[in-house]
């Protein structure tokens, strides 16, 4: 389970094996055995003493904003991988495993979303959301005609075709989503409305769990490909989200829209931007949890897509190690 602590001024206190949260004259125990990660909200405080707990049990820590993006993490020592995968990593930059690396996750993305729009065009019966799905997927052989000899001298062209995908693809989700909640763009920094202050927020925890298993499998999440390096940047964590966005985030938020789970008294206007309340995040983290404990059928098995993050990691590492076949992570609804 997810520990969320979001009250202000709350604090998470060890208490034998056990997370004892307090706020105000309120106070909850989680036992330690059933908590797989930590987010913290801002104004909250941890005490190093429940830090070592959940460093012995395997919990990572995470500190977010108000929007759910990460600021900070603390994770066991023991996690990470060899010094070799690192090298690999670097080495593949510059070569065509990171040309290959590049396109697979740019093509996963853009395919993603295509059979996203496909998937709710047919359930609604809506032609326009078939075709821009169509359009999408065409997009892709764009991808495929790309040529240079190293990522530097393409990426400003992916990133181009990226964006034309992603602004079809943002623009016709206005066609099924309410005008009151979604404005029909993406409007990042800050959330220009409820649907896009959902998927910034579940952005972010997914961000979280793709960063860990970026750790566990010994990858550097500060190696990146497509992403540009930049001092602070987890570029490579930000490359491998790119497979998982629609099928995990983009369908839970549209779903929590659609079922009418969410309504203008979730959200909070400051400034120029739109941000969840209290309330709000409540349900997007548990939408997000939903999804991500869905069992799927993926290479010969059934497992959830959280489970899915960590094993596309791992098969990236033995195609930088082994020089083993690597899928990205594509879902056919």
């Amino acid at each position: 389970m997810y520990l969320v602590v979001d009250n202000f001024g709350a604090f998470v206190k060890k208490k034998s094996n056990r997370f004892l949260v307090s706020y105000g004259d309120k106070s909850e125990e989680f036992c330690a055995d059933d908590v797989s990660q930590i987010l913290i909200l801002k104004g909250s405080a941890i005490s190093t003493d429940s830090m070592a707990l959940a460093a012995e049990k395997g919990i990572d820590i995470v500190i977010v904003d108000n929007v759910g993006r990460p600021l900070a993490r603390v994770y066991p020592c023991r996690l990470g991988g060899t010094t070799l995968t690192r090298r690999r990593q670097l080495e593949a930059y510059f070569s065509n495993k990171g040309m290959f690396i590049v396109k697979a996750f740019l093509k996963a993305k853009i395919e993603n979303q295509a059979y996203l729009l496909r998937a709710l065009g047919k359930s609604r019966e809506n032609k326009e959301l078939e075709e821009k799905a169509k359009y999408i997927s065409g997009v892709v052989t764009k991808i495929e005609n790309i040529e240079g000899k190293r990522i530097d001298d393409i990426r400003e062209k992916l990133l181009g075709i990226e964006g034309e995908a992603s602004r079809v693809y943002f623009q016709v989700l206005g066609k099924i989503l309410p005008s009151n909640l979604y404005t029909g763009a993406r409007i990042k920094r800050p959330p220009g409305d409820a649907f896009n202050a959902l998927l910034g927020y579940g952005y972010g925890i997914l961000y979280s769990e793709v960063e860990k298993a970026c750790i566990i499998s010994g990858l550097d999440p500060y190696l990146g490909f497509l992403h540009t390096d930049r001092y602070g940047k987890p570029s490579m964590a930000l490359d491998l989200i790119e497979e998982f966005r629609q099928p995990i985030i983009d369908r839970a938020m549209i779903t929590l829209i659609q079922r009418k789970m969410i309504d203008e008294k979730d959200v909070e206007k400051e400034g120029n931007g739109v941000y969840l309340n209290k309330n709000g995040r409540s349900k997007a983290i548990e939408a997000v949890v939903e999804r991500f404990n869905t069992a799927i059928s993926y290479k010969k098995e059934k497992i959830t897509l959280l489970d899915i993050i960590l094993k596309q990691a791992r098969s990236l590492v033995k195609f930088l190690n082994e020089n083993e076949k690597y899928e990205p992570f594509i879902y056919k609804w």
